[in-house]
């Protein structure tokens, strides 16, 4: 097996696109985590195990990104962030109602690697699940949030791409 893209170091880049929708960068991509969720069992009997069933079921993840982008914040949320203005009296509100109803995602990652390769994440159809932020004195906000994922349609959940030159992550 190639030995590219096997060494990621960091988390260069996170972007999300809500599905049917546009891609969004975070910024200041600092973490993206995952689990599989599995399902197993065993088979006991005769004072032993004779067998393990184990399946994967589902994907939880997680994400933190330095700062918040109402914009990412909307596309997480299926919520709009609406711009109005001229410059220097510009704003952007995102507004929230209780029973808002959150869209799938697709969340891509990236990691370089020690010479000039790169690893590829990207999880097919997440949905968040918990999402959060903190205002707090001599810190930056840090943006989190976390969800399931399942498989998509082809029956796809995740997959890694190991790249021997570094690529860029989907813009579309």
């Amino acid at each position: 097996m190639a030995g590219f893209g096997d060494k990621p170091y960091g988390l260069r880049e996170v972007k999300i696109k809500p599905i049917g929708g546009s891609i969004v960068t975070l910024p200041v991509a600092q973490q993206l985590t995952f689990r599989e969720m599995v399902t197993s069992d065993m088979l006991r009997g005769d004072d032993v195990i004779k067998s393990v069933v184990a399946f994967s079921e589902g994907l939880e993840w997680s994400l933190e990104a330095g700062g918040i982008s109402l914009e990412a914040y909307a596309a997480l949320t299926g919520r709009t962030a609406v711009a109005a203005g001229t410059t220097p009296s510009r704003t952007v509100t995102l507004a929230a109602e209780g029973g808002d109803n959150f869209p799938y995602l697709e969340i891509y990652g990236k990691a370089l690697g020690e010479e000039e390769d790169d690893i590829h994440c990207k999880i097919f159809r997440a949905k968040v699940t918990a999402l959060e932020g903190r205002f707090q004195n001599r810190q930056f906000f840090i943006t989190t949030c976390s969800g399931i994922a399942v498989a998509d349609s082809s029956g796809d959940t995740f997959e890694f791409v190991q790249n021997e030159t570094a690529a860029a992550l989907p813009t579309s």
